[in-house]
């Protein structure tokens, strides 16, 4: 008459079985046929009691077999909350932390490490080239932006060297003396950096 949720087993129920002989679901269903057995135990001792102790005829000892029996179910009914808490308290004292290792599982648990193990080398292994390929990749992206920039700067020089000479062309062609072309050519060497005094010496020497 106590509701009792059926036994369904599962991981938890064996786990605790293995470690303490018996599961929280099977102890839980034991004590509440345990209290309904007392409940009933108890209202049928009165009810014995009370027909041998008083003269009833046959109504009177039916009517009192009715009333017990709805004694015992109010009982019942009343113990659901009590028993609710008990419940709770048996699967807080059962329950297997996470962290505790059974003996016939150590046996599964050096399988599992070695497998662990060999499946972290290969993740290990693998991040390792990606690391690789990263760097090279850096390396290569590095390089290339250097030369460019040595590329620009080889063009940058060339288009001066261009603009100097475009310039001595012009003066040369024209009706300018050397004179003018000295003074241009000495306005141009003060633009250009890699042409030093002693290079304007040179020319004009």
């Amino acid at each position: 008459m106590i509701k009792t949720t059926p036994w369904s087993g599962g991981t938890d129920e064996e786990y605790e079985t293995q470690h303490f002989g018996f599961g929280s679901q099977r102890l839980k269903i034991a004590v509440r046929q345990m209290v309904e057995q007392k409940i009933t135990t108890g209202v049928k001792d009165m009810e014995s009691y009370l027909q041998e102790s008083l003269d009833l005829n046959e109504t009177d000892k039916a009517t009192l077999t009715r009333s017990c029996d709805k004694l015992i179910r109010l009982y019942c009914e009343r113990a659901g909350p009590s028993l609710a808490i008990i419940d709770e308290e048996i699967e807080r004292v059962l329950k297997i932390p996470q962290n505790v290792l059974l003996p016939e599982d150590e046996i599964h648990l050096q399988d599992m490490s070695d497998a662990d193990h060999e499946k972290l080398k290969e993740e290990v292994a693998a991040l390792r080239k990606r690391v690789e390929r990263g760097a090279l990749m850096e390396a290569l992206l590095t390089a290339e932006e250097e030369e460019l920039s040595t590329v620009e700067k080889v063009c940058e020089t060339a288009k001066k060297d261009m603009d100097v000479l475009d310039l001595l062309q012009k003066h040369t062609e024209g009706s300018h003396s050397v004179k003018t072309i000295q003074s241009v050519t000495e306005f141009l060497c003060a633009s250009v950096p890699f042409l030093k005094k002693s290079d304007e010496n040179f020319i004009f020497g």
